[in-house]
């Protein structure tokens, strides 16, 4: 990988097109690795609205889409997909008898927790020579990137 240059008294990083675009494919052909392997090619796109449906629950479906950074029209049909197969359950939002809150089912918890425990053994498999170190920063780094990234 091009590696970041310095520049300059303060040493700001100094990001070229080169690094940014390896950088960024080494990103994405993590998460598309990530999803391949973990069987069900559809789960993951599940496990990524049933986690923020479940941080935020009881939830209104524009706000689901407001933190995933998406327009309502475009989760409005994976929402409705996870309601009719019975992992979401929709109530009334009492303060807005127009609106609905989502919430998981316990069918949608259940999705959620395997998704969860078998991408947590597969990443376990494929970082089991990596060091203690290694992992910390990894977590660290990544967890700085989205820092940054959502703070622009």
């Amino acid at each position: 990988m091009p590696q970041a240059t310095t520049q300059g008294p303060s040493s700001a990083p100094i990001v070229d097109e080169a690094w940014a675009a390896d950088l960024f494919a080494s990103l994405a052909t993590a998460v598309i690795s990530l999803k391949r392997r973990s069987g069900d090619a559809e789960a993951g796109g599940r496990a990524f609205l049933l986690g923020h449906i479940a941080k935020l629950a009881p939830v209104r479906a524009t706000d689901v889409a407001e933190h995933v950074g998406l327009d309502l029209s475009t989760v409005s049909r994976p929402l409705k997909a996870l309601e009719d197969a019975g992992y979401v359950r929709r109530s009334p939002d009492p303060d807005d008898r127009r609106a609905a809150l989502l919430e998981l089912s316990a069918t949608g918890h259940d999705l959620l927790e395997s998704t969860t425990r078998a991408r947590t053994a597969l990443l376990a498999q494929v970082t089991t020579d990596w060091s203690r170190d290694d992992l910390a920063d990894l977590t660290r780094l990544l967890n700085r990137l989205a820092r940054e990234l959502e703070n622009l």
